[in-house]
Protein backbone atom coordinates (compact mmCIF):
# COMPACT_ATOMS: atom_id res chain seq x y z
CA UNK A 1 0.00 0.00 0.00
CA UNK A 2 1.13 3.16 -0.91
CA UNK A 3 2.31 5.86 1.87
CA UNK A 4 3.00 9.74 2.19
CA UNK A 5 5.58 11.30 3.47
CA UNK A 6 5.23 14.50 6.04
CA UNK A 7 4.85 16.98 2.31
CA UNK A 8 2.32 14.55 1.18
CA UNK A 9 4.01 13.00 -1.57
CA UNK A 10 2.82 9.37 -2.36
CA UNK A 11 5.78 6.73 -2.06
CA UNK A 12 5.59 4.06 -4.42
CA UNK A 13 5.74 0.70 -3.32
CA UNK A 14 4.86 -2.25 -5.47
CA UNK A 15 0.83 -2.07 -5.10
CA UNK A 16 0.87 1.87 -5.88
CA UNK A 17 -1.73 2.29 -8.43
CA UNK A 18 -1.17 4.13 -11.40
CA UNK A 19 -2.39 7.30 -12.65
CA UNK A 20 -5.92 7.83 -12.63
CA UNK A 21 -7.09 9.07 -16.28
CA UNK A 22 -7.74 12.85 -15.77
CA UNK A 23 -3.98 12.94 -13.89
CA UNK A 24 -2.72 11.21 -17.16
CA UNK A 25 -4.13 13.83 -19.14
CA UNK A 26 -2.57 16.67 -16.72
CA UNK A 27 0.69 15.31 -17.13
CA UNK A 28 0.13 14.82 -20.62
CA UNK A 29 -0.94 18.77 -20.97
CA UNK A 30 1.85 19.82 -18.50
CA UNK A 31 4.60 17.96 -20.78
CA UNK A 32 3.44 19.27 -24.00
CA UNK A 33 3.18 22.92 -22.58
CA UNK A 34 6.09 22.75 -21.09
CA UNK A 35 8.43 21.51 -23.69
CA UNK A 36 7.30 23.69 -25.63
CA UNK A 37 8.26 26.82 -24.06
CA UNK A 38 11.93 25.23 -23.58
CA UNK A 39 11.73 24.50 -27.26
CA UNK A 40 10.14 27.89 -27.35
CA UNK A 41 13.25 29.57 -25.33
CA UNK A 42 15.66 27.79 -27.33
CA UNK A 43 14.37 28.92 -30.63
CA UNK A 44 14.02 32.70 -29.31
CA UNK A 45 17.63 32.38 -27.97
CA UNK A 46 19.76 30.57 -30.76
CA UNK A 47 18.27 31.47 -34.20
CA UNK A 48 14.63 33.77 -33.87
CA UNK A 49 14.99 35.25 -37.56
CA UNK A 50 15.08 31.44 -38.58
CA UNK A 51 11.75 30.59 -37.47
CA UNK A 52 9.95 33.91 -38.42
CA UNK A 53 10.11 35.79 -34.95
CA UNK A 54 11.24 38.66 -36.29
CA UNK A 55 8.40 40.94 -36.86
CA UNK A 56 6.58 39.57 -33.17
CA UNK A 57 10.29 41.29 -31.64
CA UNK A 58 8.83 44.34 -33.21
CA UNK A 59 5.34 44.25 -31.82
CA UNK A 60 6.06 43.27 -28.58
CA UNK A 61 8.13 46.55 -28.18
CA UNK A 62 5.23 48.80 -29.68
CA UNK A 63 2.71 47.08 -27.60
CA UNK A 64 4.28 46.42 -24.54
CA UNK A 65 5.11 48.14 -21.20
CA UNK A 66 8.65 48.97 -21.11
CA UNK A 67 9.13 47.74 -24.58
CA UNK A 68 12.24 49.36 -25.57
CA UNK A 69 14.50 47.86 -22.34
CA UNK A 70 13.02 44.25 -23.05
CA UNK A 71 11.72 43.82 -26.24
CA UNK A 72 15.11 44.83 -27.54
CA UNK A 73 16.27 41.28 -28.52
CA UNK A 74 14.89 37.87 -27.53
CA UNK A 75 16.99 37.45 -24.20
CA UNK A 76 14.13 38.78 -22.08
CA UNK A 77 11.28 37.22 -24.35
CA UNK A 78 13.05 33.89 -23.98
CA UNK A 79 13.29 34.16 -20.07
CA UNK A 80 9.47 35.07 -19.63
CA UNK A 81 8.16 32.28 -20.96
CA UNK A 82 10.51 29.52 -19.58
CA UNK A 83 10.36 30.79 -16.09
CA UNK A 84 6.42 31.77 -16.63
CA UNK A 85 4.94 29.17 -18.73
CA UNK A 86 8.05 26.19 -19.24
CA UNK A 87 9.26 25.99 -15.73
CA UNK A 88 5.95 25.58 -13.73
CA UNK A 89 5.06 23.14 -15.89
CA UNK A 90 7.73 21.12 -15.75
CA UNK A 91 7.74 21.22 -12.00
CA UNK A 92 3.77 20.45 -12.28
CA UNK A 93 4.80 17.12 -14.29
CA UNK A 94 6.91 16.26 -11.67
CA UNK A 95 4.62 16.60 -9.03
CA UNK A 96 1.62 14.87 -10.88
CA UNK A 97 4.50 12.05 -11.41
CA UNK A 98 5.19 11.81 -7.69
CA UNK A 99 1.16 11.76 -6.83
CA UNK A 100 2.22 15.00 -4.67
CA UNK A 101 -1.42 16.52 -3.20
CA UNK A 102 -0.85 19.58 -4.66
CA UNK A 103 -0.44 18.32 -8.32
CA UNK A 104 -4.74 18.99 -9.38
CA UNK A 105 -4.61 22.48 -8.16
CA UNK A 106 -1.07 22.91 -10.04
CA UNK A 107 -2.63 21.55 -12.84
CA UNK A 108 -5.41 24.02 -12.51
CA UNK A 109 -2.87 26.85 -11.82
CA UNK A 110 -0.42 26.18 -14.61
CA UNK A 111 -3.93 26.43 -16.77
CA UNK A 112 -5.02 29.53 -15.43
CA UNK A 113 -0.99 31.25 -16.63
CA UNK A 114 -1.61 29.92 -19.66
CA UNK A 115 -4.93 31.26 -19.93
CA UNK A 116 -3.85 34.87 -18.65
CA UNK A 117 -0.68 34.46 -20.93
CA UNK A 118 -2.03 33.81 -24.22
CA UNK A 119 -5.08 36.58 -23.80
CA UNK A 120 -2.18 39.32 -22.96
CA UNK A 121 -0.80 37.95 -26.59
CA UNK A 122 -4.27 38.52 -28.18
CA UNK A 123 -5.06 41.63 -26.66
CA UNK A 124 -2.74 43.29 -25.87
CA UNK A 125 0.73 42.12 -27.87
CA UNK A 126 0.13 40.69 -31.15
CA UNK A 127 -3.54 40.75 -31.66
CA UNK A 128 -5.73 37.53 -32.75
CA UNK A 129 -3.61 35.05 -34.36
CA UNK A 130 -3.94 31.03 -34.65
CA UNK A 131 -1.51 30.44 -32.50
CA UNK A 132 -2.26 32.16 -29.65
CA UNK A 133 -6.28 31.04 -29.73
CA UNK A 134 -4.37 27.44 -30.34
CA UNK A 135 -2.79 27.65 -26.95
CA UNK A 136 -5.27 29.52 -25.09
CA UNK A 137 -7.26 26.03 -25.86
CA UNK A 138 -4.81 24.04 -24.97
CA UNK A 139 -4.79 26.34 -21.27
CA UNK A 140 -8.33 25.49 -20.84
CA UNK A 141 -8.07 21.94 -21.19
CA UNK A 142 -5.32 21.96 -19.07
CA UNK A 143 -7.37 24.43 -16.69
CA UNK A 144 -10.50 21.81 -17.19
CA UNK A 145 -8.66 18.70 -16.81
CA UNK A 146 -7.20 20.10 -13.36
CA UNK A 147 -10.80 21.48 -12.19
CA UNK A 148 -12.06 17.86 -12.87
CA UNK A 149 -9.12 15.57 -11.38
CA UNK A 150 -10.05 18.00 -8.26
CA UNK A 151 -13.37 17.41 -8.02
CA UNK A 152 -12.61 13.60 -8.30
CA UNK A 153 -10.27 13.39 -5.36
Amino acid sequence: MAGSDRLGIMTPTASHPRLSGLARWAFFWTLFIGLGAVLGTGMMWTAPNKFGMGPLLDQMRANLPLGDVFFTSFTWPGVFLLVIIGLPNLVEAILIMRHHRVAPVGAVACGVILIVWTLIEIFWAFGPNFASYLYLVLGLAQAVMGVLWMRRR
